[in-house]
């Protein structure tokens, strides 16, 4: 079987388009070419179109989620409020974990599209949308490329179905760009490397190191790896050199180094040095060797994080994988070999493990899957094909059972909205099953995504934003906005670290220890302070013995999604 388009309809086709043309004469080839375009042009609008249904509903309704989402947000708008686009803060923190790339596109979009610094929290969240679209079509990209249309739309449609991405592209964090960047800068190099003459062509070669230097910026290393892998493994097995020819190394170098070179020098002088030291020496190394912030785990963990995360691709991506080894000679299929394994590999090695580190690698399977489909090859005959659909299925109901099981712990009630969409989401998601068992693959597909489609507006738009008790940030958010009728008050927080709070309470909010706290809290005319309820005794005895003797006048309860923990806050309000 051979996968995509003959040497001779490639060579035919030449460079002018970036997707193959079908086979036959010449000028049947002519005739087809604007046939094949605007097809290629359809299926790009119903990703886009099907994408804006997965990724959309909720990215306005969502509190921050993520404490690494509420210190991007933060130091993107404060970049806006000082000017200062090079040396990023969290209050008086640097920020020197990341590099500028994602702090730049959502000042952007701040600018753009919100109103600057007092632009809501979506607004941010926008650049994520956009990567998690780009991830989407440059998947169709790469899928079409190597075997035609048909295959794109299944593969473009599938990445953009996952559960992953479909969260990434909700949160104003570095991934879904950066995996934006990584497909982009792959589909530059599938181009290259499936070109039987090893052309240097401007475009493609352009795309792949633009893109790398883009991804560069945005999280530092990851994408060269990721693509550094491919070219290595894809070199070696054909012991020559032609494919790094063909990208054109010396130009691409300096492209390359034209993009994320002026920020490096910038941030090395003023930060002395200590940028590098922080996010290579600290921040990168640091998770290789010790599992960061207690998101450790041993090598294999992603083989099932990747089944939850990846899903509903992950069930077929699963069958998939058995009909790329029948395949394995293929260079489409040995190019997406070297770039999913040999990075998942690494990844399972590094000690802290966290879902959103194997999300680049998800369109390779999302490609694969494609394919095979395409081929007909995950028709089911075979009993162990007809068991692994079930996945869609069960995964569907789960999700139903634990989102509204989740708001029930979290709020003490149901939510009526959320049980009658959970059991649909049920519904469909067997129907799902029950159409890909009899073998009506198209259906069983689009129901499967629509499936997907529907547990994201369930968790999205219904049970997260509505579960209250969930955000003690915003319950306390919300409290000093009632409670505080005095202008430039003091606000305060004590034993509560979320950096949540400052977006929501503005970077002048000051969270002290329980004795400073008091002393500010006592020198202002106008205070407002929450405090945790072990550390309000503190509190209220480092006031007293300033002479002021105060009581909470109210208590904000509520949990941390991140570890789930209920915790109460005591506010103290002096105005």
């Amino acid at each position: 079987m051979s996968i995509g388009p003959s040497v001779e309809t490639i060579e035919e086709a030449g460079d002018a388009d970036v997707f193959p043309m079908p086979p036959g004469s010449s000028l049947a080839r002519a005739e087809k070419v604007p046939v094949e375009r605007r097809r290629h042009v359809l299926n790009l609008i119903i990703i886009g179109l099907v994408s804006l249904f997965l990724f959309a509903p909720g990215i306005n309704l969502m509190p921050l989620t993520d404490r690494d989402e509420a210190l991007y947000v933060q130091a993107s708008r404060q970049m806006l409020e000082t000017g200062d686009w090079v040396d990023i803060r969290f209050q008086q923190e640097p920020r020197y974990k990341k590099p500028v790339g994602i702090y730049w596109l959502q000042g952007l979009s701040a600018k753009v599209f919100g109103e600057g610094a007092a632009s809501p929290l979506w607004i941010y969240r926008l650049p994520s949308l956009f990567g998690a679209l780009l991830t989407a079509f440059f998947t169709y990209a790469i899928a079409a490329r190597i075997g035609g249309s048909k295959a794109g739309l299944i593969a473009g449609l599938l990445a953009a179905s996952t559960v992953e991405l479909a969260f990434e592209a909700r949160i104003g964090k570095t991934d879904a760009m950066l995996c934006a960047m990584i497909v982009a800068s792959q589909f530059g190099l599938a181009c290259a490397y499936l070109d039987p003459q090893r052309r240097q062509v401007l475009w493609r070669n352009g795309l792949f190191w633009i893109a790398l230097g883009l991804g560069t910026l945005i999280k530092g290393p990851v994408a060269p790896m990721i693509a550094g892998l491919t070219i290595i493994g894809l070199t070696a097995t054909e012991r020559n050199l032609s494919l790094i020819r063909a990208l054109s190394p010396v130009r691409g170098v300096l492209v390359y180094l034209l993009v994320v070179l002026p920020w490096l020098a910038a941030i090395g002088w003023i930060s002395k040095g200590a940028f590098f030291a922080q996010s290579v020496g600290h921040d990168m190394l640091g998770k290789v060797a010790t599992g960061q912030e207690g998101h450790g785990a041993p090598p294999g963990t992603y083989l099932l994080i990747g089944l939850g995360t990846f899903w509903p691709l992950s069930i077929f991506a699963s069958l998939a994988i058995l009909w790329g080894w029948t395949q394995r000679k293929s260079p489409e299929v040995r190019f997406l070999f070297f770039w999913a394994v040999p990075a998942w590999l690494i990844f399972e090695l590094i000690a802290t493990k966290l879902p959103n580190y194997i999300l680049p690698m998800m369109p390779a399977l999302a490609v694969l899957t494609g394919l095979a489909l395409a081929d007909k090859g995950l028709r089911t005959e075979s009993r162990w094909f007809r068991f692994t659909y079930f996945g869609i299925a069960a995964l569907g109901i789960l999700l139903a059972i634990a989102l509204n099981a989740v708001f029930y712990v979290s709020e003490h009630r149901l939510s009526w909205l959320g049980m009658a969409l959970g059991c649909v989401l049920a519904l469909v998601a067997v129907a799902a099953w029950r159409l890909l068992v009899a073998n009506k693959m198209r259906e069983g597909i689009a129901v499967s995504i629509l499936a997907a489609g529907m547990a994201y507006v369930l968790a999205f738009a219904i049970i997260l934003p509505g579960a209250e008790r969930l955000w003690l940030t915003d319950r306390i958010a919300n409290a000093a906005t009632k409670m505080i009728t005095c202008p430039a008050p003091i606000i305060l927080t004590v034993g509560y670290e979320e950096p949540s709070l400052v977006f929501r309470l503005g970077t002048g909010m000051q969270r002290l220890a329980a004795d400073d706290a008091a002393t500010a809290f006592y020198r202002s005319s106008c205070a407002f302070a929450a405090v945790t309820v072990g550390e309000s005794e503190n509190f209220q005895k480092s006031l007293l013995a300033l002479g002021e003797v105060t009581t909470p006048v109210q208590i904000v309860e509520g949990r941390n999604l991140n570890g789930f923990n209920l915790r109460q806050m005591q506010v103290f309000l002096k105005r």
